[in-house]
């Protein structure tokens, strides 16, 4: 049996390499395909987003069930849950499990660096209530007094002791109490305690019914803007005279007091799109939402500098900017100015262009005119003299024509043409030149190609 030809098992070799070579774009391509599918395809479809709210009743719970409804869309699958907790630290550590993807908290609580924020709810605002005839006009006048507040775990009972801080009343002057949820409104009715601490909207509805129940006064709370600098997300806010009774006026003036504005939360790993979709739906529907939930008319942007510590979700950014025009819109003017400019540019290199190739095509229609000129010459020719002269005076042509091609005043394809006419030129004369004295013994010739 012959071996095989050590040559066509090489050809074989490098034929199969060259395939596999070939075949290393078309996988690539396809990877990329499928990454890019992979990558448009909507995962969100058919899930459903929790959103943590307080007890459900409550003013929060109403909105953010409000919200759900709103946002829910059967076209895409994204579906949006409520999802009752204890209050904002609970739902702070349900966000952060993964458990609820969406969580109403207070701007002063404490947060996590993996959330991002998607809108400014409504102003979480401090009351301080206490019964008319319990002596209590001021925060100083809690000494002595029986106190009920929210639950430990919240950052409502946090808020209050800053407030005893800021205005250094000894805490065992006074005796306070956690209540669970509204437990401290039906306290302060049956008078077991003289004063609570809340944090609602202004025009809480529990509140109001509390005015309606019992004789009381809202506290002011004065020193806000000293607050603000050890708590940069609280702001100074007023509470309208009658705002919780018209008769008689609860509180009796328009007083000062402090707020932090209740947030909308999520984690930074929630779909861009699911963001946009419950941000449109806050801003867009306010006014549905507000059928549902008086609340809904304090919604707001949050701002970008904000003292809540927290960036703005890219979902909700992408919304927020919607209206604001892209960088080519905002800057249409100079951009049309420069592609002008460019454009009038571009065309002048052109024609400069157009005229150099001009120029050099000119230079060497110019020689290759002397060249048939000379070529003429060359046959009419009746002496060795006359011809001896037209070859001196062909390759100094050459000589001129060659400084000219590295000078760049003539192209490569003039030049070739230029050699093609050179060649019939000289070979003209030395044809003259055998006829006019033929040789007499035989004489290697000298051809254009010896001299080219």
């Amino acid at each position: 049996m012959q071996a095989a030809d050590p040559h066509s098992r090489s050809r074989d070799t490098v034929n199969r390499r060259g395939l596999l070579l070939a075949l290393i774009p078309l996988l690539l391509s396809v990877l990329a395909l499928a990454g890019w599918l992979y990558a448009s395809h909507d995962n969100t479809a058919g899930t459903t987003w929790k959103i943590g709210a307080e007890r459900r009743g409550s003013d929060n719970y109403e909105l953010l069930q409000a919200l759900a409804e709103k946002a829910a869309s059967p076209a895409d699958g994204i579906r949006l849950a409520v999802f009752q907790t204890a209050g904002s630290s609970e739902s702070l550590k349900l966000l952060e499990d993964g458990i609820i993807d969406f969580a109403a908290i207070p701007a002063d609580a404490i947060s996590r660096p993996d959330l991002a924020m998607v809108a400014n709810l409504y102003p979480d605002t401090y009351h301080l209530i206490a019964r008319r005839d319990a002596g209590i006009a001021s925060v100083r006048d809690l000494v002595g007094k029986r106190v009920g507040l929210p639950p430990i775990t919240s950052s409502e009972y946090r808020s209050f002791w800053y407030i005893i801080d800021q205005y250094t009343v000894q805490p065992e002057r006074f005796t306070a109490r956690p209540y669970d949820q509204d437990d401290a409104i039906i306290a302060l009715r049956n008078r077991e305690i003289d004063a609570m601490f809340v944090m609602r909207a202004p025009g809480n509805r529990r509140l109001k019914w509390l005015a309606d129940a019992a004789q009381i006064d809202i506290i002011e709370i004065d020193q806000a803007a000293a607050m603000q600098v050890k708590r940069p997300a609280l702001k100074q806010v007023t509470l309208a005279k009658g705002v919780y009774s018209g008769t008689p006026a609860i509180p009796d003036r328009t007083i000062t007091t402090v707020a932090a504005d209740r947030i909308l939360v999520t984690r930074t790993t929630v779909p861009d799109d699911v963001v946009r979709r419950v941000t449109a739906t806050l801003f867009e529907n306010q006014r549905e939402l507000s059928l549902s939930s008086r609340l809904a008319g304090f919604v707001s942007q949050p701002a970008t500098g904000g003292a809540t510590l927290l960036p703005v979700h890219p979902g909700a950014t992408a919304f927020y900017n919607r209206d604001q025009p892209s960088f080519f819109q905002e800057n249409a003017e100079p951009i049309g100015v420069t592609v002008s400019v460019a454009a009038i540019l571009m065309s002048l290199l052109l024609w400069a262009k157009r005229r150099w190739e001009e120029g050099q095509k000119g230079r060497i229609d110019v020689y290759n005119l002397d060249l048939l000129r000379m070529t003429a010459e060359a046959r009419s020719a009746t002496s060795a003299a006359a011809l001896a002269k037209l070859r001196v005076d062909l390759f100094e042509m050459l000589d001129r024509v060659v400084h000219d091609l590295d000078k760049d005043k003539i192209d490569g394809q003039g030049f070739q043409y230029f050699a093609f006419t050179w060649r019939v030129a000289l070979d003209a004369i030395t044809a003259r030149e055998q006829e006019l004295h033929p040789p007499t013994a035989p004489a290697r010739r000298r051809t254009s190609q010896q001299v080219l």
